[in-house]
C-alpha cells in the first residue's frame, strides 16, 4: 500500500482519520510527532493505531541525513537546515522527497501557507502550483480551482490552472472534463481588462489542448444551467453543463468553494495540490474527520 506521512500527528481529527484509513487498508499512515504523547492522546480517545506508524521525528536517526539534504538542495547552512528539519512539516516533506512516503497531508492546524511553501521548496514541481477542491453538490461533482495558491494568475497561469485542473478532475472522477472559465462577463456582455484575461486564457489553453472542452468568458449562471446557456452563449462547447470552473482568481475562488459548502451542504475535499512531482495536500483547518480520510483517498490516486 501507499504511504501517506501526517506531520500533524497529535491533532485529535488526524489520530481519528488514522484509524479509519489504516483499517480500510486506503494507505499506510505515518504519524509524525512525540510517541508517548500520541499513543496517550489515542488512549484517551479510545482509539486504535494499530498498524500506524509513529515517529518522533526529533529522535530518528534520519534528521541530521535529512539536514544534510535539505542543506544541499536549499543552499544553507547546516545549521538552519537542521533547525527547519526540526520542524514536523519540514521532516514530512524530505520523507516524501526521499520516497519514504508517497504523499503528505497537512493543514489541520497548520496555515495554508505554511503547508506549501516547503512543499515548493523540496517536491519538484512538474508545473506552476495550483490548487483545486473536489466539490460533491448534491449527486454533481464539480472541481474548483483556483482556491489555494495563486493569487491574480495572468492569461498564460490562468489556462495553466484549467489545462492542470482537467487533468484532475478526470483522474479522480473518471468522468469527461468539460471547463468553464468563469468572469463577470459572458462572451463579451462587459468589458475590462479582467474580462481580457479570460479571454486570452481561453485561447491559450485550446491552443495546448484542443481536444478539450473549455468555454469562456463566462458567468456561473451560464456555465451550470443549460437554460441560461441557451440565452446567453448558445454556441457554447460546454452548453452549460460545467464541471471544472475556473476562477479569475484566488480571492474569488476560495470564497466561491466556502459559499457553495455552507449554503449548500456541499463536501469539499481539498484543496488538492496540483503541480507538484508528488502528492502534498493541504487540508482546511475547519476539516472533518471525513474530509482527512477522503482526502487520503484522493491522495492514493494521485501517485497512480
Amino acid at each position: 500500500m501507499k504511504k501517506i506521512v501526517f506531520p500533524e500527528g497529535d491533532e485529535e481529527r488526524i489520530l481519528k482519520a488514522a484509524e479509519i484509513i489504516s483499517k480500510k487498508r486506503i494507505a499506510d499512515v505515518i504519524l509524525l510527532g512525540n510517541v508517548k504523547k500520541i499513543y496517550s492522546k489515542a488512549d484517551r480517545l479510545n482509539i486504535r493505531l494499530e498498524n500506524v506508524i509513529v515517529i518522533d521525528h526529533i529522535k530518528s536517526p534520519d534528521l541530521k541525513k535529512f539536514a544534510k539534504r535539505l542543506s544541499k538542495l536549499r543552499k544553507l547552512k547546516i545549521d538552519a537546515a537542521l533547525k527547519l528539519v526540526k520542524r514536523r512539516i519540514y521532516f514530512g516533506m524530505m520523507m516524501l522527497n526521499d520516497g519514504d512516503a508517497d504523499a503528505l497531508i497537512a493543514g489541520a492546524e497548520t496555515e495554508t501557507r505554511n503547508v506549501l511553501i516547503p512543499g515548493f521548496q523540496i517536491i519538484k514541481h512538474r508545473e506552476k502550483a495550483s490548487g483545486a477542491m473536489l466539490m460533491n453538490v448534491g449527486k454533481k461533482q464539480y472541481l474548483f480551482a483556483d482556491v489555494a495558491v495563486q493569487a491574480n494568475p495572468d492569461a498564460k497561469e490562468l489556462a495553466g490552472i484549467a489545462l492542470l485542473s482537467a487533468k484532475t478532475f478526470k483522474a479522480l472522477t473518471k468522468n469527461k472534463p468539460r471547463v468553464a472559465m468563469l468572469s463577470y462577463s459572458t462572451k463579451g456582455s462587459a468589458r475590462g481588462a479582467d474580462v481580457d484575461k479570460v479571454k486570452k486564457a481561453v485561447r491559450i489553453a485550446k491552443r495546448k489542448n484542443p481536444e478539450l472542452v473549455i468555454d469562456g468568458e463566462m458567468q456561473l449562471d451560464a456555465a451550470i444551467v443549460p437554460e441560461v446557456a441557451k440565452k446567453k452563449c448558445p454556441d457554447s462547447a460546454v452548453k452549460g453543463d460545467a464541471n471544472v470552473l475556473v476562477f479569475p482568481d484566488l480571492n474569488s475562488g476560495n470564497i466561491g468553494y466556502k459559499l457553495v459548502e455552507r449554503f449548500c451542504k456541499a463536501k469539499a475535499v481539498g484543496p488538492i495540490i496540483q503541480g507538484l512531482s508528488k502528492p502534498v495536500n493541504d487540508l482546511s483547518r475547519g476539516c472533518s474527520v471525513d474530509d482527512i480520510v477522503e482526502l487520503a483517498r484522493i491522495s492514493v490516486m494521485q501517485t497512480r
